[in-house]
């Protein structure tokens, strides 16, 4: 398509005689008159041929065969050059190619061939806008307005772009001269509203909002409107009268006591301000989803004050009681109790949440959240399999799933579910490390060796310098005693990310151990106890082994004791300790 859309743009150019838009800076005159053959300049035969073209070329773009129709409409054009139409059909095709200045330069030829075309300058206009040219785009809708005074779209038109280029002023007298053929509207007032706004002429916005309150006296909403324009200004006792008006009309109207909530607010009455938004909290027929807005509002301003966090509260519980059937009420309120630490609380209003809609993935998010965090286990391999049930593209439900299955020693399990799950990580390759950190763990319970490192080194590839992997891999090497230099790399790695860690201390004095290096391997056990291991009962075991094959029985006696009070010791830390002697 590139290919044939140059070839018509050399062609057209070529003819045209020009290499690039003219600057049009004034209204366009009327067509120079021209040499070039129109279609009484041509023979019957030629006439014949045109009107052939011009109807095949029209019913190639309504097919969508632009490319087909571009070739025929510019043979139109070589035949009768000063016939405006092909210029027209050709400028839309190009803008259907996104070629914004060939498309300008053909709109342009169109209207100075024709300048009285309603629909030849009306898209000239229109490629003028599209091209970023936006005075020569009013230019050209003030003409458009001059020759067509009837067409109200011109004029919301004008309006439009003249706005869009910040002439404000402009823009008012364009909708005065619209208001003028269709008189006073929501729209049109509205709008001007604002314009005034932004031209901070309060008096003026007011004004018009005004206008529409005469001309619907009974619809209460302009009032609403006007007041709150008055209170988003400052005018609070302008916006209090006409809040109190309404109310006298309508005492349920929620809008006016959601006015009226703002201005005692403004004015520093918590009390009536509570008062107020708590009756339109109540109002059934106020929408949820404009209290969950306040709400909302709510959790943005309330984590530092305790007087606004009460009321939250109390208007999350309204909330449940005026739409106990809707989801979100239970979730907003979930939101405030996680905030505050009331993890279990949170967890039964997001499972309420899931029980009335169970299609919202952040709510199951969160619960499986809260189950890890708990540590409740049991809920979380009920909860994770719910959820993959519903959404089975989403690798975060696999994750928690296998993790669970982990947590249950269902080994096979986590991993079959850690294999589907990672296939659905899409750019997110710290997920993606961790499903494949998962497998190895899971994979070396299984005693697929094999399988588990491959997962821990892809792991690795992503993340290398994921402390966790690097910690398990090398002490699992270690345990096998396969591949210990590769076990050593991998742990001392981890020290130096995270120095004086007892438990990487523990593992790499291990690897050490496992290759004979005893002396080095004590030095590394010793600094795990003297940063906190001297709780540990399996450093303290590992220290006692070391001691032992160094020929210190004795010192390996006491260690394997302290361990074994710590009652977390190895299977043979009682025969170690019965035989006084050392078993690996």
């Amino acid at each position: 398509m590139k290919l044939f859309f140059y070839i018509t743009t050399i062609i057209l150019l070529s003819f045209l005689g020009c290499s690039a838009p003219k600057n049009v800076e004034n209204n366009i005159k009327e067509p120079k008159k021209s040499k070039s053959k129109n279609l009484s300049d041509l023979s019957e035969k030629e006439k014949m041929n045109y009107d052939f073209m011009f109807h095949n070329a029209n019913k190639e773009r309504i097919l969508g065969n632009y490319q087909i129709a571009a070739g025929l409409f510019t043979q139109c054009i070589q035949l009768a050059p000063s016939e405006p139409a092909a210029y027209y059909e050709v400028a839309k095709i190009f803008d259907h190619a996104d070629q914004k200045q060939l498309a300008l330069e053909n709109a342009r030829k169109s209207v100075e061939l024709d300048g009285d075309n309603y629909w030849y300058r009306y898209f000239y206009a229109y490629s003028l806008q599209k091209s970023g040219d936006t005075e020569n785009a009013i230019k050209q809708y003030e003409k458009l307005i001059e020759l067509n005074p009837e067409n109200v779209e011109l004029y919301y038109d004008l309006a439009g772009m003249q706005l869009y280029t910040s002439q404000y002023p402009e823009a008012i007298k364009s909708y005065n001269k619209l208001e003028e053929k269709i008189g006073v509207s929501e729209e049109i007032s509205l709008q001007k509203q604002k314009v005034y706004i932004k031209l901070n002429d309060i008096d003026k916005a007011a004004a018009e909002v005004q206008k529409l309150i005469n001309k619907y006296p009974d619809d209460t909403k302009y009032q609403g409107y006007l007041a709150d324009l008055y209170l988003a200004n400052n005018l609070n006792e302008k916006a209090f009268k006409i809040y109190q008006q309404i109310l006298e009309k309508d005492s349920t109207d929620s809008f006016s006591h959601l006015g009226l909530y703002d201005y005692y607010r403004n004015i520093g009455d918590k009390e009536k301000a509570y008062k107020e938004i708590k009756y339109v909290f109540e109002n059934e027929d106020f929408d949820i989803d404009s209290k969950m807005q306040i709400l909302l509002s709510y959790y943005a301003f309330t984590e530092n004050d305790s007087e606004l966090k009460k009321e939250a509260f109390e208007l999350s519980k309204v909330l449940i009681k005026t739409h106990p059937t809707e989801a979100k009420a239970f979730t907003i309120y979930g939101d405030f109790l996680y905030r505050e630490k009331k993890i279990e609380s949170a967890k039964e209003n997001y499972l309420k949440a899931i029980e009335l809609d169970s299609s919202k993935f952040a709510i199951w998010s969160q619960v499986l959240l809260i189950d890890a965090e708990l540590q409740n286990y049991d809920d979380l391999l009920i909860h994770s399999k719910s959820a993959i049930d519903l959404f089975p593209n989403q690798p975060m439900f696999y994750f928690f799933y296998g993790v669970a299955n982990m947590q249950k020693k269902n080994y096979q399990e986590a991993a079959d579910y850690f294999v589907l799950g990672k296939d659905f990580v899409i750019d997110n390759p710290p997920l993606l490390a961790q499903f494949y950190a998962n497998l190895g763990d899971s994979y070396n319970q299984l005693k697929q060796y094999k399988e588990s490192d491959n997962s821990y080194e892809k792991a690795l590839e992503i993340e290398p310098r994921n402390i966790f992997v690097l910690n398990n891999y090398g002490y699992y090497l270690s345990l096998r005693e396969e591949n210990l230099e590769r076990a050593e790399q991998l742990s001392a790695l981890a020290n130096e990310i995270e120095p004086n860690q007892p438990n990487y201390e523990d593992t790499y004095a291990w690897i050490l151990y496992k290759q004979g290096k005893y002396v080095a391997a004590k030095e590394w056990l010793e600094k795990a106890i003297a940063n906190g291991g001297d709780k540990n009962a399996v450093i303290l075991e590992h220290l006692g082994d070391v001691h032992a094959k160094l020929n210190n029985i004795d010192k390996a006696l006491e260690l394997w004791n302290a361990a074994k009070l710590l009652g977390e010791g190895t299977d043979l830390l009682d025969k170690k300790i019965e035989d006084k002697k050392l078993y690996e």
